[in-house]
Parts: C-alpha cells; structure tokens; sequence
C-alpha cells in the first residue's frame, strides 16, 4: 500500500478523534454503529453509519465536500431519517462529517427537512414514505 494512503487514513483518524470525543462519553446503548431500519427491507436493505444521542451522523471522505445542501449527501440523510417509521432512535438531528476536513455539519430535524423543502411534520412525511415504497412493490 502506498505510504500517502496510511499518511492519508492516519489524519483522518487524528481529526475523527476531536470531533467524535463527544459522543465517546454517552452510554453504549445511545451509540449505535451501522443502524439499520426496520423499514430497510421496503428497499432491500439500507443503513446509516451512525447514530449517537439522537444525532443521525453519514460520514463522507470526499476531497471535496458538498458547498451547500440540499445535495445527494443531504438527501441520503433524509432518506434515513424517514425511513426510521417508527422513530426507533429518536433522531432529533442529522449531520455530515466530513473526515478529510475533520468537519462535523449539523442540522436539527425541523431545519434539515426546510433545507429540502419539506412542509409536512416527520411523522406524515414517514406515513407517506411507507406507503410510497409500499406501493412501487406491489406495482401500484
């Protein structure tokens, strides 16, 4: 392996650790790796990297991070966020983190779902997601 890709992966480890050392502190059972929906099997499986005390995180190593929502990152994080129908987590917030910059961008619920123009509450826009994808599987 080339030595700039280890020089590479160690600095985004070193800035992972300022930026994740928040939510080290919370108990293990607000941590959670790899979150999978129980909705993921309307889609054949989908899941998050991770969600810490409500904050729904999708980490990105791109050498050129979004400008500005709404962009694919931002609509994969609301994709999450809608698919987790029975708010199981209790997402309040989401966030990007940018591993190469060592940049953690947050957005609370309410505003992440105005940046994507959104004008139902979480719950209905849920209901219709579900009944979406429930739809294009029987052919509807």
């Amino acid at each position: 392996m080339p030595m700039y890709v280890l020089e590479d992966i160690s600095e985004q480890m070193k800035l992972a650790e300022e930026s994740f050392a928040p939510f080290r502190q919370l108990p293990e059972e607000e941590r959670v790796c790899g979150p999978a929906f129980a909705s993921s099997s309307d889609l054949g499986g989908a899941d998050a990297d991770v969600i810490a005390g409500g904050l729904l995180i999708d980490c990105k190593a791109t050498t050129r991070p979004p400008v500005a929502p709404p962009g694919r990152a931002v609509q994969q994080l609301a994709g999450y966020l809608l698919l987790d129908y029975d708010d199981t987590y209790g997402i309040d917030r989401v966030a990007l983190y940018l591993s190469r910059q060592g940049a953690l961008v947050q957005w609370t619920v309410p505003e992440s779902l105005t940046v994507m123009g959104a004008t139902a509450p979480l719950p209905r826009l849920r209901d219709l997601l579900r009944e979406h994808l429930r739809g294009t599987q029987r052919g509807l």
